[in-house]
């Protein structure tokens, strides 16, 4: 069985641009979605946190329009972000998935369930919030400028950790525990998001965050989700603030919602505490779990055309 660190990138084009994805851990049942950070892509996954979940389920990664090893333009909007995971889905047919989102993925596994209810089995918010709404507020915007910025390693590091971890020297160091193990688990690891890609993924944060976007936004929407759903932080997040994941806890008033906050962290709580949220959202996935009427989907039956691989 391949884990995160061994699994193989895979391509799969559609509308003429090469989507790169990873579909690896067991061979059956219904595989969550892991939608990335902002700037981030597949590689800049925590293994200590995504192995226990590829220890009992598939899990499938995807880079996103215009990131890390996928082709296209960056969209300016999370519809068209939303758009490309639902067409490689589809593609690679996938009839239920679970989604989980981190942070702005976080963003766009909203639209996915508002979207693609279908698709969507269970859903999965970690360190996010809705679009702009009442009780909605903006974080520093410091802490927002100091991850866009980075362009070495070495800048990446430091903004990453003080964003990401409390600032106390302990937690500081778990911090550096787990850059780690992340920049170590891959070779050769696509680069965070730059130039007009970055701009554009900005764009589309401010578009989220501006209130000027229609039915592009979840909050005045989130009453439509109806399936379970798990939304956890850390206590004092500075880049999405936590009010913001207690309001979208509140708001999800038919999908059976769940809220945990875990103490004294901030963005990083998934990294910072891997062992017990992984085993939290393995416990979530298992409860209420659908009793399908078709077989159990297996990794062999997904289309093979368009389909490539590349080395880890």
């Amino acid at each position: 069985m391949a884990t995160y660190e061994t699994a193989e990138t895979k391509f799969i084009t559609i509308h003429g641009v090469k989507h790169a994805y990873r579909l690896f851990g067991k061979s059956e049942g219904i595989p969550p979605f892991l939608h990335i950070h902002f700037r981030g892509n597949m590689d800049w996954w925590d293994p200590a946190f995504i192995n226990p979940l590829a220890a009992k389920r598939p899990i499938l990664l995807i880079d996103s329009t215009g990131v890390g090893r996928s082709e296209g333009e960056v969209p300016t909007t999370f519809i068209g972000w939303v758009q490309a995971v639902v067409d490689v889905v589809r593609a690679l047919k996938i009839p239920k998935m679970d989604v989980f989102g981190f942070s702005m993925g976080g963003f766009v596994a909203q639209l996915i369930a508002l979207e693609a209810p279908d698709l969507t089995h269970k859903l999965v918010i970690a360190g996010s919030g809705p679009s702009a709404g009442e009780g909605v507020v903006n974080g520093d915007s410091q802490y927002f400028v100091a991850v866009a910025s980075g362009r070495t390693d070495e800048e990446n590091k430091k903004a990453f950790k003080h964003t990401f971890f409390s600032w106390s020297d302990k937690k500081q160091k778990i911090g550096d525990e787990w850059w780690e193990r992340m920049t170590k688990a891959r070779r050769d690891r696509a680069p965070l998001v730059e130039g007009q890609g970055l701009e554009n993924q900005i764009k589309a944060v401010q578009r989220w965050g501006s209130g000027e976007f229609g039915q592009e936004g979840s909050y005045d929407r989130l009453d439509q989700i109806t399936v379970p759903t798990l939304v956890a932080n850390g206590s004092n997040d500075l880049l999405v603030p936590t009010g913001n994941s207690i309001v979208l806890w509140k708001r999800l008033t038919n999908s059976d919602a769940h809220l945990h906050l875990y103490p004294d962290s901030g963005y990083g709580f998934l990294d910072e505490y891997h062992d017990h949220f992984s085993r939290l959202v393995n416990d979530f996935l298992d409860e209420y779990t659908i009793q399908q009427s078709h077989p159990p989907w297996r990794e062999e039956s997904t289309v093979k055309s368009n389909v490539g691989k590349a080395s880890a």
